[in-house]
């Protein structure tokens, strides 16, 4: 346990730029702040209950590492101030941090113990600085390395992640966490094969959890083509593992390789995007990337739905997690493409039958004005008291990346009142 070292709060003035698109969209947005000493964002941001916004940067900070921010709004734009400074034994990933119901964050970085990676707790302090607690290191014999995709609780406390790469067969694995009187205890609960093409999916990113407890998410690469899977762990009564279905594997024009982890809604369906795939006319002929639904139908089947298939010209590489604002409009970053050549944000309204309708609510273009946009989002946004939060990786005055919101425009979406579409 230690002291994470804090930075002061520095007041940050708000700008506000135009939201060129090729689908023209009435939305309004600001930068409310451009990176400096710490730099380059990778993962979703999270809101606390009283609308400040955390995160992690992937290098800077006191030791050059990177850094966990909290940016808080003010009469006069938004106060920024340093809260932990990756010192070095480990340093941020690309895994967004996550509250429990006592305020406390939880997140993952690389190094740690075994140079593998960690799961670790910050706690605040009256004093207004945090303790930073490491909860488990990775690496140690059959266990994994490299955690992505996104950490979550179950309701007795346990945090559930993926390790992309390593465990007991080597493809990476599902691992639990549970709390204790002598600290956390892990759980391996599914370990991936290392092989590049099926039957088994490899590198997993990220898992949700359905009402009954089941586990999904999706993995890299494998499946049966190699193109990447969804899949789904059931518990296993008899031991505390769980069995594995390949309930989805992706065919290159439904997609390949999905980059972010899986959103369900409170229908059990599943959402998701890929960074390739899709129009293999496009993009170098593998596709620039698609956004795409799975849903039970009446015999228990999992069917798939492509819901948006990127062009280019509104981004490649899409990334989530997707989010959904009350109407359930549907939200995701381009990291690349568009016009501009610098990412995008769009959104995607649902119809009634076949692909949604797309709304590009920003288009990157780090030359205007004056550098002062971002560009390549390399996470997905939030969305939080009717307005979208996200981060790039670069861009900005400093050219370290830049955190944003948006206003999105006034979609109707009657498509999705009542039974899933």
């Amino acid at each position: 346990m230690k002291i994470c070292l804090c930075a002061p709060a520095l007041l940050l003035a708000t700008w506000a730029f135009a939201l060129p698109s090729p689908t023209p969209a009435q939305s309004a947005g600001k930068v409310l702040y451009a990176f400096q000493e710490c730099g380059e964002p990778a993962a979703p941001l999270v809101t606390d209950i009283r609308g400040n916004l955390y995160g992690s940067t992937t290098r800077g900070g006191l030791y050059g590492n990177g850094c966990i921010f909290e940016l808080s709004p003010t009469e006069n734009g938004w106060a920024e101030s340093v809260i932990c400074n990756f010192d070095g034994s480990y340093g941020a990933s690309l895994v967004a941090l996550i509250f429990d119901k006592a305020g406390n964050l939880y997140g993952a970085g690389g190094g740690g113990a075994y140079d593998a990676g960690i799961v670790f707790e910050l706690s605040p302090q009256p004093n207004g600085q945090w303790t930073e607690t490491i909860l488990h290191s990775f690496g140690n014999w059959g266990d994994g390395w490299d955690v992505e995709g996104n950490l979550f609780f179950d309701k007795k406390g346990n945090l559930y992640g993926t390790t992309k790469s390593g465990g007991e067969k080597n493809g990476g694995q599902v691992f639990k966490l549970s709390p204790g009187a002598n600290g956390w205890t892990e759980t391996i609960l599914y370990s991936f094969p290392g092989s590049i093409a099926g039957p088994d999916g490899d590198g997993p990113i990220g898992v949700v959890a359905d009402r009954e407890g089941n586990l999904y998410g999706v993995t890299e690469s494998g499946g049966a083509l190699g193109y990447g899977a969804v899949f789904k762990l059931t518990h296993d009564p008899n031991s505390d593992g769980y069995v594995e279905t390949l309930i989805h594997n992706f065919e290159l024009t439904d997609g390949y390789q999905p980059g972010s982890a899986l959103t369900i809604d409170p229908y059990g369906q599943l959402y998701g995007t890929t960074l390739a795939g899709g129009n293999t006319a496009l993009c170098d002929y593998v596709g620039c990337g698609v956004v795409f639904k799975l849903a039970k139908d009446a015999e228990g089947n999992w069917n798939e739905t492509v819901l948006h298939e990127m062009t280019g010209t509104d981004g490649t590489f899409p990334l989530g997690p997707v989010v959904f604002d009350p109407k359930g409009n549907l939200y995701a970053v381009g990291q690349l493409g568009a016009i501009m050549g610098m990412g995008s944000v769009f959104m995607l309204t649902p119809t009634k039958s076949g692909p949604w309708t797309e709304t590009v609510l920003h288009l990157f273009d780090f030359q205007f004005p004056n550098g002062k946009d971002g560009r390549s989002p390399y996470a997905g946004v939030i969305f939080d008291k009717g307005r979208i939060f996200g981060t790039t990786l670069a861009g900005g005055v400093n050219d370290a990346g830049i955190v944003f919101e948006g206003t999105p425009p006034q979609a109707s979406v009657s498509a999705l009142e009542g039974a899933p579409q």
